[in-house]
């Protein structure tokens, strides 16, 4: 009764592969917004019609 459990190392293998996912999509969606924000600025003042 002297055996220790096992240690696992896939455990902490998925567990960074979901951490390294999620800085990954927010980086994505980071440079998305970016986008975005850069092509609705640039065709802000041509979309705009003052009477």
């Amino acid at each position: 009764m002297n055996e220790k459990n096992p240690r696992y190392k896939w455990p902490w293998i998925a567990a960074g592969m979901v951490v390294l996912g999620i800085v990954l999509a927010i980086v994505w969606m980071y440079f998305a917004v970016k986008k975005v924000e850069r092509e609705r600025n640039y065709a802000a003042p041509a979309s705009t019609n003052s009477k």
